[in-house]
């Protein structure tokens, strides 16, 4: 199944919400014409961010994300990487069919927005398919938190409203000022109690949203648990055979590395020995050379020149034992 899942969810979702495809596309911010033609693709594939526009237009989320953005719902796959032990990104791409560099700069972008394809390809790998439902935007506490608490600020603000208007006017005198004045007090104070009762109610259900939404992860975490232990995740499993192998693979590279290096530092010792004892013999045969008195000028400076070429082919040998292989 490819990303049609994804749309279909959406259109189960919205047949349990009694929305059309035609409601759907007049609420969300995106061409009305475009968000249609995506229901009747046979592979729709627009960028997670509007599909995730379109599943908040629609009133849901998907289970365990918070937010309908997409840097929520990258974090939610990175938390199931690390759940089910996934430890290379080149397994996961190799899996997903996704290419490793694409797929590391999605994971370390601090705002991602991939393709849906992509996203797709990254969950079956991870056989997620079940963290990734789509649910309603508030669970049944959080919505009744959310009436309780309206209720909560309508009552400060009918408070507010019913001394107002049960305040005397008075004459116009130095009386009547000080009066006005302390029912000016009194309505900032009801204004700043509306917006503290404000701030409150909506402290409360970011705490309940976020302890509900840790709560579904919890579950999924549960779930996968359970799959796990049964063995029943093939793609999953197919994913963990794959890490493994890749992990072996860098181990055996990072030792033959290692025995490389070790092999290149030998043979530079050797080189830089047979070139000081070189130097040593070059020294004591210009000594002898000097002391000699039956040389002619011109042997003295083919000899010379002859020890400037070995010491030269020496050089050569050390630099190329210190250049890097390609």
């Amino acid at each position: 199944m490819s990303t049609r899942r994804w749309i279909g969810e959406l259109e189960s979702w919205l047949r349990r919400s009694k929305l059309s495809k035609e409601e759907l596309a007049e609420h969300a911010a995106h061409n009305e014409a475009h968000v249609l033609d995506l229901f009747e693709q046979p592979d729709p594939n627009p960028t997670l961010q509007l599909y995730l526009d379109l599943v908040d237009a629609a009133g849901a989320r998907f289970h365990g994300v918070a937010a309908n953005e997409p840097r929520a719902v990258i974090e939610r796959l990175k938390e199931i990487m690390t759940r089910e032990k996934v430890l290379t990104v080149s397994a996961l791409a190799k899996v997903a069919g996704v290419n490793r560099s694409q797929l590391s700069s999605l994971l370390n972008n601090s705002e991602p927005n991939p393709a849906l394809l992509t996203f797709h390809r990254l969950v079956v790998a991870l056989g997620a398919e079940q963290d990734f439902v789509l649910v309603s935007k508030m669970d049944q506490v959080v919505a009744q938190a959310v009436a309780l608490g309206e209720e909560e600020v309508q009552a400060v603000k009918q408070e507010a409203k019913t001394r107002h208007l049960h305040a005397v006017p008075t004459a116009k005198s130095a009386a009547g000022a000080e009066r006005r004045d302390r029912e000016a007090e009194r309505a900032a104070e009801q204004d700043a109690r509306v917006q503290a009762k404000l701030a409150e109610v909506e402290a409360r259900i970011e705490r309940l949203q976020q302890a509900n939404v840790a709560l579904e992860k919890q579950r999924d975490d549960h779930s996968a648990e359970s799959a796990r232990l049964r063995g029943v995740n093939t793609k999953l499993e197919q994913l963990r055979a794959e890490d493994a192998t890749e992990i072996a693979r860098l181990v055996d590279a990072n030792r033959d590395l290692q025995n490389l290096q070790a092999d290149d530092a030998a043979e530079i010792d050797r080189l830089k020995r047979a070139n000081c004892a070189l130097e040593r013999h070059h020294i004591a045969a210009i000594e002898r050379l000097s002391a000699a008195k039956g040389w002619s000028f011109r042997k003295k400076v083919a000899f010379g020149a002859g020890c400037f070429a070995a010491g030269a082919g020496v050089a050569t040998l050390v630099a190329r034992a210190f250049r890097p292989s390609t």
